[in-house]
Protein backbone atom coordinates (compact mmCIF):
# COMPACT_ATOMS: atom_id res chain seq x y z
CA UNK A 1 0.00 0.00 0.00
CA UNK A 2 1.47 3.31 -0.88
CA UNK A 3 1.96 5.56 1.91
CA UNK A 4 -0.63 7.14 3.63
CA UNK A 5 -0.92 11.56 2.82
CA UNK A 6 -2.00 13.64 5.14
CA UNK A 7 -4.56 16.96 4.61
CA UNK A 8 -2.74 19.89 5.53
CA UNK A 9 -4.39 22.42 7.57
CA UNK A 10 -3.69 25.82 6.05
CA UNK A 11 -1.42 28.58 7.69
CA UNK A 12 -3.40 30.92 10.00
CA UNK A 13 -1.33 34.91 9.51
CA UNK A 14 -2.48 35.59 12.92
CA UNK A 15 -0.78 31.62 14.62
CA UNK A 16 1.85 31.17 12.36
CA UNK A 17 1.67 27.91 10.13
CA UNK A 18 -0.88 24.81 11.64
CA UNK A 19 1.33 22.87 13.97
CA UNK A 20 -0.21 19.51 13.10
CA UNK A 21 -2.51 17.64 10.58
CA UNK A 22 -5.67 15.67 10.42
CA UNK A 23 -6.44 12.13 8.84
CA UNK A 24 -8.83 11.35 6.44
CA UNK A 25 -11.22 9.86 8.35
CA UNK A 26 -14.68 9.95 6.43
CA UNK A 27 -14.86 9.83 2.31
CA UNK A 28 -17.43 9.91 0.27
CA UNK A 29 -16.09 7.53 -2.71
CA UNK A 30 -18.05 8.72 -5.99
CA UNK A 31 -17.86 11.65 -8.57
CA UNK A 32 -18.26 15.00 -7.04
CA UNK A 33 -21.58 15.43 -7.29
CA UNK A 34 -23.66 19.04 -5.65
CA UNK A 35 -24.81 16.32 -2.83
CA UNK A 36 -21.68 14.86 -2.22
CA UNK A 37 -19.67 17.90 -2.05
CA UNK A 38 -22.99 19.61 0.50
CA UNK A 39 -22.15 16.53 2.94
CA UNK A 40 -18.50 16.73 2.69
CA UNK A 41 -18.80 20.64 3.32
CA UNK A 42 -21.58 20.20 6.24
CA UNK A 43 -19.55 17.07 8.00
CA UNK A 44 -16.66 19.56 8.42
CA UNK A 45 -18.52 22.21 9.95
CA UNK A 46 -19.31 19.45 12.60
CA UNK A 47 -15.18 18.54 13.00
CA UNK A 48 -14.97 15.49 10.64
CA UNK A 49 -12.61 15.57 7.87
CA UNK A 50 -14.61 14.61 5.33
CA UNK A 51 -13.29 14.42 1.27
CA UNK A 52 -15.03 13.19 -1.91
CA UNK A 53 -12.25 10.30 -3.50
CA UNK A 54 -12.28 8.42 -6.45
CA UNK A 55 -12.61 4.56 -5.06
CA UNK A 56 -8.97 4.45 -7.04
CA UNK A 57 -7.43 7.38 -4.54
CA UNK A 58 -9.50 5.87 -1.55
CA UNK A 59 -6.78 3.11 -1.73
CA UNK A 60 -3.68 5.08 -1.41
CA UNK A 61 -5.71 7.32 1.34
CA UNK A 62 -7.87 5.71 3.55
CA UNK A 63 -6.06 3.41 6.88
CA UNK A 64 -7.59 0.78 9.16
CA UNK A 65 -10.09 3.04 11.19
CA UNK A 66 -11.27 5.67 8.71
CA UNK A 67 -15.10 5.26 7.45
CA UNK A 68 -16.05 5.04 3.22
CA UNK A 69 -18.92 5.12 2.22
CA UNK A 70 -19.72 3.92 -1.55
CA UNK A 71 -21.86 6.59 -3.51
CA UNK A 72 -21.29 5.26 -6.90
CA UNK A 73 -24.28 6.54 -9.20
CA UNK A 74 -25.26 5.09 -12.81
CA UNK A 75 -22.99 5.19 -15.99
CA UNK A 76 -24.56 8.15 -18.18
CA UNK A 77 -24.67 5.62 -20.95
CA UNK A 78 -27.10 3.57 -18.41
CA UNK A 79 -25.52 0.67 -18.96
CA UNK A 80 -24.37 -0.46 -15.35
CA UNK A 81 -22.27 1.20 -12.43
CA UNK A 82 -19.61 3.98 -12.16
CA UNK A 83 -15.89 1.99 -12.41
CA UNK A 84 -14.63 1.51 -8.52
CA UNK A 85 -16.42 -1.32 -7.19
CA UNK A 86 -13.83 -3.54 -6.80
CA UNK A 87 -11.61 -0.83 -5.01
CA UNK A 88 -14.13 -0.68 -2.39
CA UNK A 89 -14.08 -4.18 -1.40
CA UNK A 90 -10.42 -3.97 -1.26
CA UNK A 91 -10.89 -1.06 1.07
CA UNK A 92 -12.91 -3.50 3.62
CA UNK A 93 -10.11 -6.33 3.07
CA UNK A 94 -7.91 -3.85 4.59
CA UNK A 95 -9.72 -2.81 7.78
CA UNK A 96 -11.42 0.61 6.32
CA UNK A 97 -15.24 0.56 7.10
CA UNK A 98 -17.12 0.21 4.41
CA UNK A 99 -20.84 1.42 4.40
CA UNK A 100 -22.63 1.12 0.97
CA UNK A 101 -20.90 -2.67 0.03
CA UNK A 102 -20.91 -3.29 -3.67
CA UNK A 103 -23.87 -6.00 -3.64
CA UNK A 104 -25.89 -3.46 -1.80
CA UNK A 105 -24.88 -0.49 -4.59
CA UNK A 106 -26.11 -3.00 -7.17
CA UNK A 107 -28.91 -3.86 -5.50
CA UNK A 108 -30.10 -0.42 -5.63
CA UNK A 109 -29.02 0.81 -9.41
CA UNK A 110 -30.27 -2.53 -11.02
CA UNK A 111 -33.82 -2.41 -11.34
CA UNK A 112 -34.43 -6.40 -11.86
CA UNK A 113 -32.11 -7.11 -8.44
CA UNK A 114 -34.50 -4.18 -6.42
CA UNK A 115 -36.99 -5.96 -7.24
CA UNK A 116 -36.72 -9.40 -6.95
CA UNK A 117 -35.37 -8.49 -3.25
CA UNK A 118 -37.73 -6.63 -2.33
CA UNK A 119 -40.43 -9.62 -3.49
CA UNK A 120 -38.42 -11.72 -1.00
CA UNK A 121 -38.97 -9.51 1.70
CA UNK A 122 -42.53 -9.00 0.87
CA UNK A 123 -41.92 -5.31 0.58
CA UNK A 124 -44.81 -3.75 -1.72
CA UNK A 125 -43.06 -2.25 -5.34
CA UNK A 126 -44.90 -2.31 -8.91
CA UNK A 127 -44.98 -5.76 -10.62
CA UNK A 128 -41.65 -5.86 -12.52
CA UNK A 129 -40.97 -7.89 -15.91
CA UNK A 130 -37.71 -8.56 -17.96
CA UNK A 131 -37.60 -7.75 -21.70
CA UNK A 132 -34.50 -9.32 -23.18
CA UNK A 133 -33.24 -8.54 -26.99
CA UNK A 134 -33.56 -12.06 -28.67
CA UNK A 135 -35.99 -13.32 -26.44
CA UNK A 136 -39.59 -13.76 -26.88
CA UNK A 137 -41.41 -11.17 -25.14
CA UNK A 138 -43.37 -12.20 -21.67
CA UNK A 139 -46.90 -11.32 -21.54
CA UNK A 140 -46.73 -7.62 -20.68
CA UNK A 141 -49.82 -5.23 -19.32
CA UNK A 142 -50.51 -1.70 -20.17
CA UNK A 143 -50.26 1.13 -18.80
CA UNK A 144 -47.06 0.22 -18.16
CA UNK A 145 -43.49 2.07 -17.39
CA UNK A 146 -40.56 0.80 -20.23
CA UNK A 147 -37.25 2.02 -18.42
CA UNK A 148 -33.49 1.12 -18.40
CA UNK A 149 -32.42 -2.30 -16.09
CA UNK A 150 -29.73 0.90 -14.55
CA UNK A 151 -31.14 4.03 -14.86
CA UNK A 152 -31.22 7.75 -13.09
CA UNK A 153 -32.30 10.96 -13.87
CA UNK A 154 -35.70 9.92 -15.72
CA UNK A 155 -33.71 9.49 -18.56
CA UNK A 156 -35.44 6.82 -21.03
CA UNK A 157 -38.10 6.22 -19.03
CA UNK A 158 -41.04 6.16 -20.97
CA UNK A 159 -44.76 5.54 -20.57
CA UNK A 160 -47.43 3.08 -22.63
CA UNK A 161 -51.37 3.44 -21.69
CA UNK A 162 -52.05 0.88 -24.87
CA UNK A 163 -50.44 -2.11 -25.85
CA UNK A 164 -49.60 0.17 -29.46
CA UNK A 165 -47.46 2.79 -27.81
CA UNK A 166 -45.76 -0.29 -25.76
CA UNK A 167 -44.49 -1.96 -29.16
CA UNK A 168 -43.65 1.19 -30.54
CA UNK A 169 -41.86 2.25 -27.34
CA UNK A 170 -39.77 -1.31 -27.22
CA UNK A 171 -38.64 -0.51 -30.87
CA UNK A 172 -37.43 2.99 -30.12
CA UNK A 173 -35.39 1.73 -27.26
CA UNK A 174 -34.04 -2.08 -29.33
CA UNK A 175 -31.68 0.95 -30.62
CA UNK A 176 -30.55 2.03 -27.24
CA UNK A 177 -26.60 0.62 -25.67
CA UNK A 178 -27.87 -0.09 -22.83
CA UNK A 179 -30.93 -2.13 -24.64
CA UNK A 180 -27.77 -4.48 -25.80
CA UNK A 181 -26.25 -4.72 -22.34
CA UNK A 182 -28.88 -5.57 -20.45
CA UNK A 183 -32.63 -5.33 -21.36
CA UNK A 184 -35.33 -3.23 -20.54
CA UNK A 185 -37.49 -3.09 -17.26
CA UNK A 186 -41.30 -3.37 -18.18
CA UNK A 187 -43.54 -1.99 -14.53
CA UNK A 188 -46.88 -1.22 -14.02
CA UNK A 189 -48.12 1.88 -14.23
CA UNK A 190 -48.71 2.68 -10.41
CA UNK A 191 -50.73 6.01 -10.27
CA UNK A 192 -50.51 8.94 -12.43
CA UNK A 193 -50.64 10.99 -9.36
CA UNK A 194 -47.67 13.01 -10.60
CA UNK A 195 -46.02 13.00 -7.62
CA UNK A 196 -43.95 10.75 -4.92
CA UNK A 197 -41.86 11.24 -2.19
CA UNK A 198 -38.39 11.04 -1.72
CA UNK A 199 -37.06 9.36 1.69
CA UNK A 200 -33.39 9.07 2.82
CA UNK A 201 -32.46 6.46 5.25
CA UNK A 202 -29.12 6.55 7.25
CA UNK A 203 -28.61 3.04 9.02
CA UNK A 204 -31.90 2.23 11.25
CA UNK A 205 -33.47 5.88 10.87
CA UNK A 206 -35.01 8.26 8.42
CA UNK A 207 -32.91 11.49 7.73
CA UNK A 208 -34.89 13.33 5.21
CA UNK A 209 -37.91 13.34 2.94
CA UNK A 210 -39.26 15.51 0.94
CA UNK A 211 -42.58 15.48 -1.73
CA UNK A 212 -41.60 15.74 -5.61
CA UNK A 213 -44.14 17.36 -7.63
CA UNK A 214 -43.41 16.66 -11.78
CA UNK A 215 -42.86 19.87 -13.36
CA UNK A 216 -45.47 21.33 -16.15
CA UNK A 217 -46.47 18.89 -18.84
CA UNK A 218 -44.26 15.92 -17.43
CA UNK A 219 -45.24 13.09 -15.63
CA UNK A 220 -42.19 11.86 -14.14
CA UNK A 221 -41.17 13.72 -11.03
CA UNK A 222 -37.00 13.75 -11.56
CA UNK A 223 -35.92 17.39 -10.43
CA UNK A 224 -33.57 17.30 -13.90
CA UNK A 225 -36.59 16.96 -16.05
CA UNK A 226 -37.80 20.07 -14.28
CA UNK A 227 -39.97 18.29 -11.62
CA UNK A 228 -39.91 20.76 -7.94
CA UNK A 229 -39.70 19.64 -4.53
CA UNK A 230 -42.04 20.43 -1.60
CA UNK A 231 -41.30 19.87 2.07
CA UNK A 232 -43.50 17.38 3.63
CA UNK A 233 -44.46 16.32 7.27
CA UNK A 234 -43.24 12.12 6.61
CA UNK A 235 -45.91 10.04 8.02
CA UNK A 236 -45.15 6.54 9.97
CA UNK A 237 -45.72 4.38 7.52
CA UNK A 238 -43.82 6.00 5.41
CA UNK A 239 -40.72 6.15 7.28
CA UNK A 240 -41.36 2.25 8.20
CA UNK A 241 -41.36 0.84 4.52
CA UNK A 242 -38.95 3.20 3.22
CA UNK A 243 -36.83 1.79 6.02
CA UNK A 244 -37.98 -2.25 5.60
CA UNK A 245 -36.95 -1.49 1.49
CA UNK A 246 -33.49 -0.10 2.66
CA UNK A 247 -32.77 -3.68 4.46
CA UNK A 248 -33.99 -5.60 2.03
CA UNK A 249 -31.71 -4.55 -0.47
CA UNK A 250 -29.13 -4.56 2.32
CA UNK A 251 -27.94 -0.16 1.77
CA UNK A 252 -26.74 1.48 4.33
CA UNK A 253 -26.83 5.02 3.28
CA UNK A 254 -29.76 5.67 0.42
CA UNK A 255 -32.72 7.43 -1.04
CA UNK A 256 -35.90 5.10 -1.05
CA UNK A 257 -39.00 6.60 -3.70
CA UNK A 258 -42.33 5.84 -2.91
CA UNK A 259 -45.48 6.30 -4.48
CA UNK A 260 -49.44 6.28 -3.68
CA UNK A 261 -51.25 3.19 -4.51
CA UNK A 262 -54.84 2.17 -3.73
CA UNK A 263 -54.87 3.97 -0.69
CA UNK A 264 -51.19 2.93 0.57
CA UNK A 265 -47.67 3.52 -0.47
CA UNK A 266 -45.49 1.73 -2.96
CA UNK A 267 -41.46 1.19 -3.35
CA UNK A 268 -40.84 2.73 -6.54
CA UNK A 269 -37.12 2.15 -6.56
CA UNK A 270 -34.10 2.63 -4.18
CA UNK A 271 -31.09 4.96 -5.19
CA UNK A 272 -27.29 4.03 -4.11
CA UNK A 273 -26.22 7.84 -4.59
CA UNK A 274 -28.94 9.50 -4.08
CA UNK A 275 -28.73 13.22 -4.88
CA UNK A 276 -30.86 15.57 -2.05
CA UNK A 277 -30.07 19.25 -0.35
CA UNK A 278 -31.62 21.43 2.88
CA UNK A 279 -34.85 21.31 0.83
CA UNK A 280 -35.08 17.75 2.07
CA UNK A 281 -34.71 18.55 5.82
CA UNK A 282 -37.71 17.45 8.07
CA UNK A 283 -38.83 20.24 9.50
CA UNK A 284 -36.94 21.28 13.06
CA UNK A 285 -34.40 18.73 11.87
CA UNK A 286 -30.75 19.25 10.49
CA UNK A 287 -30.05 16.27 7.91
CA UNK A 288 -26.29 16.53 7.77
CA UNK A 289 -25.83 15.13 11.57
CA UNK A 290 -28.32 12.67 11.30
CA UNK A 291 -26.65 10.95 8.59
CA UNK A 292 -23.63 10.94 10.80
CA UNK A 293 -25.74 9.79 13.91
CA UNK A 294 -27.28 6.94 12.04
CA UNK A 295 -24.06 5.54 10.33
CA UNK A 296 -22.69 5.83 13.71
CA UNK A 297 -19.80 8.24 12.92
CA UNK A 298 -18.83 10.32 16.10
CA UNK A 299 -19.01 13.99 15.14
CA UNK A 300 -16.54 16.60 17.54
CA UNK A 301 -18.96 19.15 16.40
CA UNK A 302 -22.53 17.47 15.84
CA UNK A 303 -23.52 18.55 19.88
CA UNK A 304 -22.05 22.84 19.42
CA UNK A 305 -22.27 23.59 15.55
CA UNK A 306 -24.67 23.21 12.37
CA UNK A 307 -23.65 23.71 9.55
CA UNK A 308 -24.79 27.67 8.25
CA UNK A 309 -27.42 26.83 5.18
CA UNK A 310 -26.82 30.10 3.49
CA UNK A 311 -23.03 29.68 3.03
CA UNK A 312 -24.11 25.72 2.35
CA UNK A 313 -25.45 27.79 -0.64
CA UNK A 314 -23.12 29.45 -1.65
CA UNK A 315 -20.76 27.04 -2.13
CA UNK A 316 -23.03 24.57 -4.45
CA UNK A 317 -24.50 27.27 -6.50
CA UNK A 318 -25.12 26.06 -10.14
CA UNK A 319 -22.07 27.41 -12.21
CA UNK A 320 -23.84 27.20 -15.76
CA UNK A 321 -22.54 30.29 -17.95
CA UNK A 322 -18.66 31.34 -19.18
CA UNK A 323 -18.33 34.99 -18.85
CA UNK A 324 -22.33 35.33 -19.61
CA UNK A 325 -22.47 32.85 -22.54
CA UNK A 326 -23.84 29.78 -22.26
CA UNK A 327 -21.46 26.40 -21.39
CA UNK A 328 -21.24 23.94 -24.42
CA UNK A 329 -19.29 20.88 -25.20
CA UNK A 330 -15.56 21.28 -25.13
CA UNK A 331 -15.42 23.38 -22.84
CA UNK A 332 -13.44 22.36 -19.34
CA UNK A 333 -14.36 22.33 -15.50
CA UNK A 334 -11.39 22.73 -13.40
CA UNK A 335 -12.27 21.73 -9.22
CA UNK A 336 -10.05 23.67 -6.84
CA UNK A 337 -9.17 22.05 -3.62
CA UNK A 338 -11.61 22.15 -0.88
CA UNK A 339 -8.46 21.48 1.39
CA UNK A 340 -4.97 22.80 1.00
CA UNK A 341 -3.32 19.64 -0.21
CA UNK A 342 -5.96 18.64 -2.30
CA UNK A 343 -5.25 18.60 -5.78
CA UNK A 344 -7.57 20.42 -8.60
CA UNK A 345 -9.70 17.75 -10.98
CA UNK A 346 -10.40 18.30 -14.56
CA UNK A 347 -13.32 17.28 -16.66
CA UNK A 348 -14.12 18.03 -20.27
CA UNK A 349 -17.83 18.32 -20.92
CA UNK A 350 -19.48 16.27 -23.19
CA UNK A 351 -22.69 16.98 -23.61
CA UNK A 352 -24.94 19.62 -21.87
CA UNK A 353 -28.03 17.79 -20.56
CA UNK A 354 -31.26 19.14 -19.33
CA UNK A 355 -32.80 22.36 -19.47
CA UNK A 356 -32.98 25.88 -18.34
CA UNK A 357 -32.49 26.07 -14.22
CA UNK A 358 -32.09 21.79 -14.57
CA UNK A 359 -28.57 21.96 -16.33
CA UNK A 360 -26.26 19.26 -15.90
CA UNK A 361 -23.07 18.06 -17.60
CA UNK A 362 -22.48 14.46 -18.93
CA UNK A 363 -18.58 14.58 -18.68
CA UNK A 364 -14.96 12.84 -18.57
CA UNK A 365 -12.42 13.46 -16.40
CA UNK A 366 -8.72 13.50 -16.80
CA UNK A 367 -8.58 9.49 -15.91
CA UNK A 368 -11.20 8.58 -18.56
CA UNK A 369 -13.94 8.47 -15.43
CA UNK A 370 -17.34 9.93 -17.20
CA UNK A 371 -20.07 10.78 -14.82
CA UNK A 372 -22.97 13.65 -14.62
CA UNK A 373 -21.79 16.41 -13.10
CA UNK A 374 -23.70 19.69 -11.20
CA UNK A 375 -21.08 22.19 -10.82
CA UNK A 376 -20.79 24.49 -7.59
CA UNK A 377 -19.23 27.66 -6.87
CA UNK A 378 -15.74 25.26 -6.18
CA UNK A 379 -15.94 25.13 -10.33
CA UNK A 380 -13.80 27.31 -12.71
CA UNK A 381 -15.22 26.68 -16.18
CA UNK A 382 -12.88 27.64 -19.37
CA UNK A 383 -12.71 27.00 -23.15
CA UNK A 384 -9.52 25.90 -24.25
CA UNK A 385 -8.14 28.06 -26.91
CA UNK A 386 -7.67 25.89 -30.21
CA UNK A 387 -4.60 27.01 -32.04
CA UNK A 388 -5.01 26.92 -36.02
CA UNK A 389 -2.61 24.21 -37.16
CA UNK A 390 0.74 25.25 -38.48
CA UNK A 391 0.99 24.63 -42.35
CA UNK A 392 3.91 22.55 -43.49
CA UNK A 393 6.60 24.15 -45.06
CA UNK A 394 6.88 23.96 -48.85
CA UNK A 395 10.00 21.73 -50.09
CA UNK A 396 11.89 23.79 -52.37
CA UNK A 397 11.95 21.60 -56.01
Amino acid sequence: MASRRRIGVAADARHGPAAHARDVTVALLGSPTRTNVRLAFAWRQLGIDARVLWPRDALEMLSPGDTAIGRLDVRPALDGVEPGLESLDELRSRGVRLLNTPDAILACHDKLATARLLDDAAVPHPRTVHVEPGRPLPRLHVPCVVKPRFGSWGQDVLRARTSEELGRILELVAGRPWWNAHGAIVQELVADARRDVRVVVAGDRVVAAAERVAGLDEWRTNVTLGGRVVQTELAPQHAALALDAARAVGIDFAGVDLLPQAGGWTVLELNGAVDFDEKYALPGRDPYGEILEGLGIAAPELAHVRARQDEIERSIDMTKTLHGEPVRSGDEIVITGHTVGDAPRTAVILEVLGGLGTERFHVRWEDGHESIYFPGTDALIRRPEHKPAKRARSTPA
